[in-house]
């Protein structure tokens, strides 16, 4: 049997229980660019909406932001605003297509590309003046190895990782995977094979993965999934739609889709609360620990 065949998820009817609980996070991470990352952090988030998810995106490829680019936006402000002071996070919130709503980040920043974990902190402190609610923000985080990277995959209940079969891709995102766990302790990961032929090559990478971590039982990696190469991936991106949207019946669709449905079935955080501030606390706390430790 395929990995791929193991059937996860709930169904979408259980959603509405599960808005009660509190914000699902996830983070979308590569460890190199041209993975197809924010292609999939962005159908992601669209595909969740089609389940009834009030969900979020916030482009955290910070410096190297285009989420607004992939959907045609033009955002008046970004991250960067926020991080000057001159708006709050609320402020540069935009309602995006099938009813989501984007965080936009900055591109060709340095200084936020260059964001340490003080920084990040104080990023990501603002979300506890921000008023939108929702019950899922996806994550779009900067490819590779980077402190701001590290500090959404912390604060986030889950860590999901896009990698494609080839030996770069493969062996940035182990590199990638040993960094975050030695850094920042984190322990689980979803793999999602990208741009695969079919089933069969997404399980066998995921199993050549596996077998690179080897006998280091500190990291766990579960199977996402696979979403197979498209051509009908390839002309959404070109329109600046996503897939899910442009040719929902494609099978990348259809895969992106069926990854929404896993990721409802993910564990939620037992906060009760419907906002952001486990999400805020969790990194405040991590930041104060690096602080402590440096001083």
């Amino acid at each position: 049997m395929l990995l791929s065949d193991v059937k996860l998820g709930l169904p979408a009817m259980e959603l509405a229980a599960d808005r009660q609980r509190s914000v699902q996070t996830i983070a979308v991470a590569g460890g190199k660019g041209g993975t197809g990352k924010t292609s999939i952090a962005v159908n992601l988030a669209m595909a969740l909406t089609g389940y009834g998810a009030n969900t979020m995106l916030l482009d955290a490829a910070l410096g190297m932001a285009n989420v607004d680019v992939m959907l045609g936006l033009q955002p008046a402000a970004s991250l960067l605003d926020v991080m000057e002071g001159t708006c709050t996070l609320e402020d540069i919130v935009i309602d995006g297509p099938a009813g989501i709503r984007i965080l936009p980040g900055a591109s060709g920043c340095k200084y936020l590309s260059g964001l340490d974990a003080v920084g990040c902190g104080r990023l990501v402190h603002a979300f506890s003046n921000l008023k939108s609610r929702i019950d899922t923000l996806v994550i779009d985080t900067a490819a590779g190895i980077s402190e701001s990277a590290a500090s959404f995959c912390r604060a986030s209940n889950h860590v999901l990782v896009v990698t494609c079969n080839e030996p770069a891709a493969i062996r940035d995102t182990i590199a990638q995977i040993r960094y975050l766990h030695n850094t920042n302790a984190i322990a689980h990961f979803h793999v999602l094979a990208n741009m695969v032929t079919d089933a069969r090559e997404g399980d066998e990478l995921f199993r050549k993965m596996l077998g690179m971590i080897g006998d280091d039982l500190e990291i766990s990696l579960t199977y996402a999934g696979q979403i197979p190469r498209d051509d009908c991936l390839v002309k959404s991106v070109a329109n600046h739609q996503a897939v899910v949207n442009m040719h929902p019946g494609s099978s990348s669709a259809v895969a992106i889709n069926n990854l929404a449905r896993r990721t409802i079935g993910w564990p939620r955080p037992t906060v009760p609360s419907g906002q952001l501030e486990f999400f805020v606390e969790r990194t405040l706390q991590q930041n104060s620990v690096e602080m402590e430790v440096l001083s």
